[in-house]
């Protein structure tokens, strides 16, 4: 009979513990509607703000796209955010900057990570919340990494 070192039993352990633990606090889909409101916040939220808003707002819309809210954004007339299907929602193939979308965002040098676009699709996968009323209002604000000031 083999013998397995105390060591590397814990060892053993200890890992498939790290990994239980780490596949239970990310992925799926959020536990209630307050979870995907606070992800909509702490993480979409700065995204479309800094990105996205600064040309997707107010009267002057290309594409006619309004990231102001979610009822805008779901009125254009077409389909950029399909809530659960990121693959048909034209706001990731766009700032995926690959597929059929004509034009690449945001405009400018500075393109969105792929830490950024993984946000996007998980939100998106999640259905899409976002906070009704004056908390889902979005504003634009300025990206401290942009090479261009006021974007």
């Amino acid at each position: 009979m083999m013998t397995i070192p105390r060591a590397c039993l814990m060892a053993g352990l200890l890992s498939l513990t790290s990994v239980a633990f780490v596949s239970c606090q990310s992925g799926g889909p959020p536990a209630t509607a307050a979870d995907g409101d606070a992800f909509f916040q702490r993480e979409v939220r700065p995204i479309l703000e800094m990105n996205c808003l600064p040309c997707h707002h107010g009267q002057t819309l290309p594409g006619r796209l309004n990231l102001t809210t979610r009822e805008s954004t779901l009125a254009g007339t077409r389909a950029y955010l399909v809530p659960g299907r990121p693959d048909d929602s034209l706001l990731v193939t766009a700032v995926s900057r690959t597929g059929t979308h004509p034009k690449l965002m945001p405009q400018r040098d500075l393109s969105l990570t792929e830490e950024d676009i993984g946000t996007l699709r998980e939100w998106i996968e999640d259905g899409a919340p976002w906070p009704s009323g004056p908390d889902g209002t979005l504003r634009p604000k300025p990206n401290p990494e942009s090479p261009i000031p006021g974007t």
